[in-house]
């Protein structure tokens, strides 16, 4: 019996068409379109990617990206973005294969042994976060916070009591600044929106600090770590000068400005080994401005798009901060007692400001182009060697080259992370900086010194 015909209007079911090839592309024509039309082009696994219209929307920022441009970005993207990302967002910007005889001169043994590390980790179960740690940290938090309001009102009238209260302020401001930390990075709950809401929480609800600000400058200062002219966290004239090229009116990509070394940089600059530790203690007040100053579009300082991300949670935050550090401080029966409190829990945060700057300011700021991914990491950090008991009080922080290599690796794992980085960089004959933090604080006032005399130096030939 033959089959019944097909009903009448019903549309036959015919094979899917097969997926169109994409064309090859050389790095000279993706240096051509550059440079003629000015487009935005990265090379991940071997394939092009056209970002120009969509780097405005890249939650890492647009200056992040302009330093990936015409280069094979397949190892930053591994470490900094989720699976789903990679495989479900970035296919529909891909516009070509690379040409082959290019594809194989990316090759890298280096980079090969690094993704081969990565997926080590994966398979450790490192990548997955106990989330009984971080219950853990937010009761601690809560409980610090609880007790410097208490202590502020119940013990007001006693020098003692303002005081207790300020070191329980300083201490959830540090403690809490390491969460938002991994927050920022997404190496909590690895769902960005999440981890955001996460971060603004302590950083702006409890401390009153952007966590946009710390972000936007803080993606660039991983892609390109301890470079002089782009990364801007060893960009702090007129105080402080990791490198004596900061003498020569350096340009930053970031601030979109010459950092001119002028007249009070060549005041500080030679005793910044003296003051380093007196500035830093007055650091907050600065992180302050800079966070008013970015959510309110006042900076004026970068090439990034003016639209601010969660502006206004953000806003709110600093609002809340504002409101409830200053309800605590209204508590207080005397303007001097309001200082003291101001002043000992904003100068008691100067460990969470030498913790951050010791990992990268003695270390090396040579600018290497084309700099294989791993290599810059291990050539620009150092780790802080310090026993497992004192972890909660480094935060994460001892570990930075664990951290630079594997960005959203969560904060209670690096530990486990360290012997295989270490013998990963063995094997390729790449260096580990460990010091203990006397040490290291020791050999960055060496290193500041030192580019203090040559820069002295410098400007006594001149005259």
């Amino acid at each position: 019996m033959s089959p019944p015909p097909a009903a009448t209007g019903t549309a036959t079911t015919t094979a899917p068409p097969p997926p169109r090839s994409r064309p090859t592309m050389t790095k000279a024509e993706i240096a051509r379109r550059i440079s003629e039309h000015g487009e935005t082009l990265i090379i991940f696994n071997a394939k092009v990617y056209n970002l120009t219209k969509w780097k405005a929307f890249h939650p890492g920022g647009e200056i992040a990206i302009a330093h990936m441009n015409g280069r094979d970005s397949t190892d930053a993207i591994l470490a900094y973005h989720p699976d789903w990302v990679i495989e479900k967002k970035m296919p529909h910007l891909c516009i070509a294969d690379l040409a082959p005889a290019d594809a194989l001169a990316l090759q890298s043994k280096l980079s090969t042994s690094y993704r081969q590390l990565d997926a080590k980790l994966r398979t450790m179960g490192l990548y997955n976060t106990d989330y009984s740690f971080y219950l853990r940290e937010a009761i601690k938090f809560l409980a610090i916070w609880a007790a410097a309001i208490y202590i502020a009102v119940a013990y007001r009238e006693y020098f003692f009591g303002v005081l207790g209260s300020a070191v329980l302020c300083a201490i959830l401001w540090q403690q809490g600044a390491f969460v938002a930390h991994d927050a920022g990075h997404s190496g909590i709950t690895h769902d960005n929106w999440t981890d955001t809401v996460l971060g603004i929480c302590l950083a702006d609800f409890m401390g009153g600090l952007s966590i946009g600000w710390w972000k936007k400058n803080h993606n660039v200062h991983h892609i390109v770590t301890n470079h002089p002219e782009h990364d801007p966290d060893i960009q702090h004239l007129p105080f402080f000068a990791v490198t004596p090229r900061f003498a020569e009116n350096l340009f930053s990509s970031y601030y979109n400005m010459t950092l001119e070394f002028d007249g009070v940089a060549k005041t500080f600059v030679p005793l910044q080994h003296r003051l380093f530790y007196i500035i830093l203690a007055f650091g907050r007040f600065n992180l302050y401005v800079n966070s008013w100053a970015y959510l309110t579009g006042m900076s004026g300082s970068s090439k990034v798009d003016p639209k601010v991300p969660n502006r206004l949670l953000e806003m709110s935050g600093l609002v809340f901060f504002a409101t409830w550090y200053g309800l605590l401080l209204a508590q207080l029966p005397h303007w001097s007692f309001v200082l003291v409190h101001i002043l000992v829990a904003h100068l008691l945060t100067f460990l969470l400001h030498v913790q951050i700057t010791l990992s990268h300011f003695g270390m090396d700021t040579t600018v290497v182009e084309d700099e294989n991914f791993a290599a810059m990491a291990l050539r620009t950090t150092m780790d802080v060697d310090c026993p497992r008991w004192l972890d909660w009080l480094h935060g994460g922080l001892q570990f930075q080259i664990e951290h630079h290599l594997f960005p959203r690796l969560p904060r209670h794992n690096l530990r486990k992370a360290r012997p295989l980085v270490e013998a990963f960089a063995k094997e390729h004959g790449l260096p580990f900086h460990i010091y203990t933090f006397t040490k290291g604080n020791l050999d960055l006032l060496k290193h500041l010194e030192g580019v203090g005399q040559v820069v002295k130096r410098t400007f006594a030939k001149q005259a």
